[in-house]
Order: C-alpha cells, then sequence, then structure tokens
C-alpha cells in the first residue's frame, strides 16, 4: 500500500531586536532576508513595504515575508518603540492572507499584512522573556525560545479574529450612541475615535454590521425619526422636526428627506394619514413600518413575547401608541371598529375565521397568504399606494442578506449538512429546503445547506424518526418548547446522533427571530450572526 508523508511545520528563532527612536528619526530603508513580525508599540507615521505606503501605527503587528523592502517615515512627535523578531522554518501563514513577497521595491501586492495586537502586556511578556535569554546557546535556553516563539506565533495567529470581534463590539457601541443622539449634531468623523480604529478600519466594520455606510446609517435613522413624527395628528411644523433630528436647516432637511423617501414631507404627512389596522396572525405590522405606516391597532402575542403589550423588542419602540390585538384570543370587530381605522386588513387564521361580520365591513380588505415577506410587502405596497418604499425595503434586506452570507460563510461550511427542527408537545417538526420563512433564510440567503434527504417544502411534523434516519451534520433548533427539548435530550437516540456527539447542535434564542417581515428577517440574521460568532447578545439591535 502506497504511504503519504505529511512534510512538518517547523518554524526556528533566529533574531530578536528592539528598536527605540526618537520622533522624526531617519530610518534607512532594509530588506528582510527572512521571515518577519514587527512589533509597534508606540510611534506613528508611514510605512512603505515594496514601495507600498501604508499606515504606521501603535499597537500593531506586521507579519512579513522574507525579500521584503522595508522603508519608514516617523512624526516628529512621538517616538517610536518597536520589536522586530526574525525566524526561518515553513507552514501555515502567522496571519492569513499574507501575500509572496516581490523582489523589488513598487511591486504591486502587499508582502505581509498587518493587525492590531490583541492583550499588548502578555506579547510584551513574550518578547521579553526572549530578550532575557540573550545569545545563550544552552539546550534549555534554545528550546525555552522555541516554546515563547511558537506560543507568539499561536498569539498572533488569533489575533484578526479577536480584532474582528473586538471592532464589531465598538461599532455597536458608536451605533448604540447614534440611536440615542442622533437629535444632536454629531460630527460622523468623530465615532472613528469612539470606536478607537482607524477611519478605513471603522468604515469597513460598520459597512459589515449595517450594510450602509455611517453617514447613510445616520441619515436614515433621522429620517425614520422624522417620518413618525410627521404621522401625528396635529404635528409640529417643519423646523421644529427638523431640529427634533438633528438638522438645524429646515430647507435642508426638506431636500434630504425627498432625496430619501422621495416626496416632500408635507407631502409624506398628508398621506400618512390613513388609519390601517390589522388582524392577523402575521407580523403584518413590520411590513407596514416599512412602508412608512404605523397601524392603530396590530396582533400580539402575549405569551411569547416578555414585552407588556405583546409585541417583539425590535418592533416595540416603532409601536407606540399601537393597540394590541391579542392574536391568542377570538379577536371581535367591534373592539377593532371602535378605532375607527380608515382600513382593517384581516386574515384568516386559528379562532379568528374570516367569516361573515368581517366580510359584511366595507373598510375591511381580506387578505390571502402568500409564499415568502417579499410577496405580502409587495402586496400591501400596491394595496396602499407604496410600491416604491416596499420596493426600498426589499432591497435593503436583500443587501444585508448579501453582506451576512459572507460573514457567515465559515459559520455554514463548518455546519455542513444541516437540519432546521422545531420541538413543540406533541410535535416534532423538520423544516424543508424551501417554503418556510426559516428555509428561505438560511437555506437560500444566508447559504447554510440542508441535508441532501431534506426535498420537503414547507415543514414535515412527526418527523423524529426521519431524522434520526438521516443523522445530519449540524442541527437548529429554533421555536422550541424548552420543556419537550429538555425530555429530548435525555433521549437515548437523541444523544447518539453525530451533530450531538460532536458539538454541532446549535439551540439559539431564536423566540423573536421571525423572518416573515422586513425588521424581523433583520434582527435574525444580526442575531444569527452573533450566534455563530459567539458575540454576546447585549448588543443586539436592528436597523
Amino acid at each position: 500500500m502506497p504511504s503519504v508523508t505529511k512534510r512538518a511545520s517547523s518554524y526556528t528563532f533566529v533574531s530578536l531586536k528592539r528598536h527605540r527612536l526618537e520622533g522624526g528619526s531617519p530610518v534607512q530603508p532594509f530588506r528582510l532576508l527572512r521571515h518577519a513580525l514587527i512589533f509597534l508599540f508606540d510611534g506613528s507615521g508611514r510605512l512603505e513595504l515594496n514601495g507600498q505606503p501604508c499606515p504606521l501605527e501603535p499597537e500593531s503587528c506586521w507579519a512579513l515575508a522574507p525579500g521584503t523592502w522595508i522603508k519608514a517615515e516617523l512624526q516628529p512627535d512621538r517616538p517610536l518603540d518597536a520589536y522586530v523578531l526574525e525566524y526561518d522554518g515553513s507552514g501555515p501563514s502567522v496571519l492569513p492572507l499574507c501575500a509572496a513577497a516581490k523582489p523589488r521595491p513598487g511591486a504591486p501586492e502587499l508582502p505581509g499584512r498587518s493587525v492590531r495586537i490583541a492583550a499588548p502586556s502578555s506579547v510584551l511578556t513574550l518578547l521579553g522573556g526572549m530578550l532575557e535569554l540573550g545569545r545563550s546557546r544552552t539546550p534549555s535556553a534554545f528550546f525555552r525560545r522555541q516554546a515563547l516563539l511558537y506560543e507568539l506565533l499561536h498569539r498572533v495567529s488569533l489575533m484578526p479574529g479577536e480584532e474582528e470581534n473586538g471592532a464589531q463590539e465598538a461599532v455597536q457601541r458608536t451605533i448604540r450612541y447614534l440611536e440615542t443622539h442622533y437629535m444632536e449634531p454629531i460630527q460622523v468623523g468623530e465615532l472613528p475615535r469612539m470606536a478607537s480604529l482607524t477611519p478605513s478600519a471603522y468604515c469597513r466594520s460598520f459597512k459589515k454590521a449595517t450594510g450602509q455606510s455611517p453617514t447613510a446609517y445616520l441619515t436614515e435613522l433621522r429620517m425614520r425619526q422624522a417620518k413618525e413624527l410627521l404621522r401625528q395628528p396635529g404635528r409640529p411644523t417643519l423646523r421644529d422636526i427638523a431640529a427634533s433630528v438633528g438638522y438645524a436647516d429646515e430647507l435642508y432637511f426638506s431636500r434630504l428627506f425627498k432625496k430619501t423617501a422621495g416626496v416632500s414631507p408635507s407631502a409624506f404627512a398628508g398621506r400618512s394619514a390613513t388609519r390601517v389596522a390589522i388582524v392577523s396572525h402575521l407580523f403584518l405590522q413590520d411590513h407596514l413600518l416599512a412602508l412608512g405606516i404605523k397601524p392603530v391597532a396590530a396582533p400580539a402575542f402575549p405569551s411569547v413575547y416578555r414585552t407588556p403589550s405583546g409585541f417583539p423588542d425590535y418592533l416595540q419602540p416603532q409601536l407606540e401608541g399601537t393597540k394590541p390585538l391579542n392574536a391568542e384570543t377570538s379577536i371581535l370587530p367591534r373592539d377593532v371598529q371602535s378605532l375607527s381605522p380608515d382600513l382593517i386588513i384581516k386574515m384568516d387564521f386559528g379562532g379568528n375565521p374570516t367569516d361573515g361580520p368581517w366580510r359584511g365591513m366595507p373598510n375591511t380588505v381580506c387578505m390571502d397568504g402568500f409564499g415568502g415577506w417579499q410577496a405580502y410587502l409587495e402586496s400591501l405596497g400596491a394595496m396602499l399606494g407604496r410600491e416604491a418604499e416596499a420596493e426600498a425595503a426589499v432591497s435593503r434586506v436583500q443587501g444585508i442578506e448579501l453582506a451576512y452570507r459572507g460573514q457567515l460563510a465559515s459559520a455554514a461550511a463548518a455546519a455542513g449538512e444541516l437540519a432546521i427542527v422545531r420541538v413543540l408537545p406533541g410535535d416534532f417538526r423538520l423544516f424543508g429546503a424551501d417554503g418556510h420563512a426559516f428555509s428561505d433564510l438560511f437555506y437560500r440567503a444566508l447559504g447554510f445547506c440542508p441535508h441532501s434527504r431534506i426535498r420537503h417544502g414547507f415543514y414535515r411534523s412527526h418527523a423524529f424518526e426521519e431524522l434520526l434516519s438521516m443523522d445530519p451534520d449540524s442541527i437548529l433548533v429554533v421555536w422550541s418548547d424548552a420543556r419537550e427539548l429538555a425530555r429530548l435530550r435525555a433521549h437515548p437516540a437523541w444523544r447518539e446522533l453525530r451533530a450531538v456527539r460532536e458539538g454541532r447542535l446549535h439551540v439559539p434564542d431564536s423566540r423573536e427571530w421571525d423572518p416573515w417581515g422586513p425588521s424581523g428577517r433583520e434582527f435574525a440574521i444580526y442575531d444569527c450572526a452573533r450566534y455563530f460568532s459567539g458575540m454576546p447578545r447585549g448588543a443586539a439591535r436592528v436597523r
């Protein structure tokens, strides 16, 4: 039988030097002969690698390839404190995406990559330990130096992920700042400083988190608040509305509003007078809000959601003043008509049939079900003359889906063939490959792969034996009953599933994941990304 020999990875310490220079001191160009890590703890300026300019920033680390030409210009007001570690060997790149070196200056590709140093004090301790060993040639010094080298390489290899998580958390802090201070004069250029990130790194992380630039996000936030004020009876003057959302210039506010909403503030206020009530098992209020309409009454599920209204947390702020209709009980026509709605949108659902009393009311439109959230939004947009708003909302959500599909690519790959299930008293549901909002979100939008034997649509009830027979790589449990799930965890057959044994059973808090509407879909995407990246849920938000 032929044998396969794998070449072992090996790195060997060569040298470590600490460089301290006064600000503005000249740095002669030099060429690396070996792999190198440059740790910059203090100092700033401009760095050139093979002729390509890069920012020189404190608490940064560069992993560079042999043959790299280095030139640096230091800021005159800040001294330099840097360590240069050289090593030989071959193996995986210390920092991913480290391109091959070019032998001459002016090459179009950078020969390395930089990352922000995570836990600088621990890195300094490792470097200090290596310096203390000096040039000792004893075996113990050699092995200790090698151990410190590998520990340092390990720390550096983890830094990109730590930097990404730290950047996302910092960006979330600035997003919360925008959401609570939008009514004040905000200098967008100050946000990177608040996040302790460079402007370019901040903008990249912000767009990854929201799908928008900081300026566009702030504008959308302000316009959304302005629309709420324009819908109010006895609304304030345009000058007062502009000031309350952060614009001192009423004319500038009006031009910006028309650019983003497609109509002037006055025209928007005139057409927002329609009073709409929703009687449905779906959160169609989510769709109406995306169209710029706050309903006077909307369905609520008080046993599911912990808010006083029974609306999900992500919709609660936008539905202040909307009457909750308990969709877990029978909703009486007279209770809805007492609110004097211009239009009632009625769907048929459990305990609330669309029968004679509803059909006999002239202000009621009976709405059938559709196959997806976009179809609901487009139908409501056509019904209410808001086709442009519906198109804009669909485009925005699709942009978010595309951005997070890339962010979740590694999680989707690690999941392998996935099964999505819901555990309920007396039922075990296996979601299909399509036909349900969850299937559409995870399999089509976010790029997860359904098990090859999942070919049905919507969901299949009483499918526990079917799940056991397919034994998927990963299992995602959503919208499930906690007691039933606890009983299931004790079931011997469940415990023998590969996903359970190998730690690929995912049970996020999905209570508010409702991908049937624009905001619910956005919330589900953001919270799903946080779950798979291990970030705390406390940063949850939705645009």
